[in-house]
């Protein structure tokens, strides 16, 4: 986890520090953002996301680190983790959910410990999750899980809001995230298809090429959770992160394969284990949502790849 204290602006005196827990896809874009913002200093601390008593250690390492900053008053808390996917199994997910019980146990001790520092709670969900299968999901939609991810992700949020008389609960559901996070992190649709054509390679495809989804750039969803930790902003809400226009695989494929300048290899499963459309109406954004189009967001994640394949091969012929 990451631990960032933020320097008083020139406009007022608030001492603010941010808790992080997990810097994957969507944690480490909202670390970046938060440090494109201004002054802070980030620490990364140990936590056990597997042994629980361990974890309980380790967070109360973590609010001793707290108690040690200059004059705190204000303290955000970031849940990004999880390293479960989409076709994970309950047993899967189990360790997962508990850990975020934990952090939510701390997150009401901290409240109590500190009972004059403003407290707001971050929570990362998934759109996907909550709506597979469902087309033109609004406000009004109601959430519908059809595997075990998405109840997950639903119990995650309903233990959220029990907190929401203790402090502020935002809640973030984005729909598919695409992005770079290292050629070590989870590779998904975008990034396999640009690794792939480079290599010649093929694609397995678990949906169909008609499956049609709404894909996000993974660094707009940490711009848009930044802003909101920054702005210091006191109210409950809760925030579906798409871009309103869904795009089918086959689409997807063209634009990485224009973008690429050659030819991708795809293979269908015959059995498809995530071909379920799952599509958002526009109106159902938040007003200050401005998501990357398709195409620009696929060639910045095509020069990232391409950076990292490069600075890789620099790095083995310097051994």
């Amino acid at each position: 986890m990451i631990l960032i204290e933020r320097q008083p602006s020139p406009e007022g005196d608030t001492r603010h520090a941010i808790a992080i827990f997990g810097v994957g896809l969507v944690g480490a874009a909202v670390l970046q953002a938060i440090l494109r913002h201004g002054p802070a200093q980030p620490t990364e601390l140990p936590l056990n996301w597997t042994d629980r008593g361990q974890r309980a250690a380790e967070l109360a390492a973590v609010a001793d680190a707290l108690g040690r900053l200059n004059s705190v008053e204000t303290l955000d808390i970031l849940w990004a983790a999880g390293k479960a996917g989409f076709a994970a199994d309950r047993a899967q997910l189990g360790s997962e959910v508990e850990a975020f019980g934990d952090i939510l146990q701390w997150a009401r001790a901290m409240r109590h410990r500190c009972p004059g520092r403003a407290l707001h709670l971050h929570v990362v969900s998934s759109a996907g999750g909550l709506f597979e299968g469902q087309r033109f999901v609004d406000g009004a939609s109601t959430p519908q899980p059809c595997r075990a991810y998405g109840e997950a992700k639903l119990e995650q949020e309903q233990l959220a809001g029990h907190l929401r008389s203790e402090m502020s609960v935002q809640i973030y559901r984005p729909s598919s995230i695409y992005g770079f996070t290292g050629i070590h992190g989870r590779f998904g649709l975008v990034n396999a298809l640009i690794a792939n054509a480079k290599r010649h390679a093929t694609t397995r495809i678990f949906g169909g090429l008609d499956t049609v989804r709404d894909y996000v750039l993974a660094t707009d969803v940490g711009d848009f959770i930044a802003r909101r930790i920054i702005g210091l902003e006191t109210s409950s809400r809760t925030f579906l992160l798409a871009s309103g226009k869904p795009a089918s695989v086959s689409q997807i494929a063209r634009i990485a394969s224009k973008v690429i300048g050659a030819p991708l290899y795809l293979s269908l499963d015959p059995l498809p284990s995530n071909a379920s459309p799952i599509t958002f109406r526009p109106s159902a954004l938040p007003e200050d949502w401005r998501p990357t189009d398709l195409e620009t967001g696929i060639r910045l994640v095509m020069l990232q790849l391409s950076s990292s394949f490069e600075s890789g091969r620099n790095a083995r012929l310097r051994q």
